[in-house]
């Protein structure tokens, strides 16, 4: 899986069969909060309702349910709260340039 978020607060999520998603700037706002506010567990069983795609959002708890132990289920989680985000009203000088990439 890799999650690219870019500099307009979007975010985008794609994995190794190529599909993907990407996230406007307030859905992705709610994705990262999520991971920052919840639990594995209450993230993992809120991902179908901030993830529009349902692939995606399959593969995100494929990924968190191989995890072999809860550290491991964390680390994915923090992947998301770390991600980067604007407060309501900020506009970006260069919203289509890309802030992180993350992979795992």
């Amino acid at each position: 899986m890799t999650i690219t978020n870019f500099g307009s607060g979007e975010v985008e999520i794609s994995d190794d069969q190529g599909r993907r998603t990407r996230l406007d700037r307030e859905s992705a706002n709610r994705l990262v909060m999520a991971g920052r506010m919840h639990t594995v567990a209450e993230f993992v069983e809120k991902l179908p309702a901030l993830i529009a795609s349902a692939e995606i959002a399959a593969a995100l708890r494929e990924t968190f349910e191989k995890a072999s132990t809860s550290t491991d289920k964390w680390n994915v989680k923090e992947k998301f709260a770390r991600l980067r985000t604007l407060a309501k009203g900020y506009e970006p000088a260069n919203p289509g340039d890309v802030v992180e990439t993350v992979s795992f």
